[in-house]
């Protein structure tokens, strides 16, 4: 199963201390795309996303999660889209029951390796995709790219 698929963009600029008057061009980094085939996952199975190191950070917006991890003068981050987030989210309001669509993306309560893990409804998408980027030297204005990095991942 081919899971690192390709690269979506080329340059990227990072505004430092959230100044539009500050920019600096993000030279040193790498962004992929996961594609996890669901050709050979059984639909009713719960599957993990791990991570080499604990994930740290977490973020939300419509339809998005997105984890981040920064050690030394480098940063990661990955997003993964939740397109049950409304479904969800307006069952708990009204107390009606949701159709839930193809697979369903489960943020850990916990710190640690296993970032998320998704629920195989069906197969109507071959492919679930998981934006990641990189970034190092980072040395000064730790913050400012770590935002970059979260946003450089917004694709999904």
């Amino acid at each position: 199963m081919k899971l690192f698929d390709m690269n979506w963009n080329n340059d990227h600029d990072v505004y430092l201390d959230d100044d539009k008057n500050k920019i600096i061009e993000v030279t040193n980094y790498d962004e992929k795309q996961i594609r996890i085939d669901t050709y050979n996952l059984e639909i009713g199975n719960t599957y993990s996303i791990k991570t080499s190191k604990p994930i740290e950070s977490c973020s939300f917006d419509e339809h998005l999660f997105t984890y981040g991890y920064t050690e030394d003068t480098q940063t990661f981050a990955i997003s993964l889209s939740d397109q049950n987030d409304i479904e969800k989210t307006y069952a708990e309001i009204y107390k009606r029951e949701c159709n839930l669509e193809s697979f369903d993306f489960k943020t850990e309560e916990k710190e640690g390796t296993k970032a998320v893990s998704f629920y195989l409804i069906d197969k109507d998408y071959r492919y679930i995709y998981i934006a990641a980027a990189w970034i190092w030297n980072i040395y000064d204005h730790m913050r400012d790219y770590e935002c970059s990095s979260e946003i450089f991942t917004w694709i999904v």
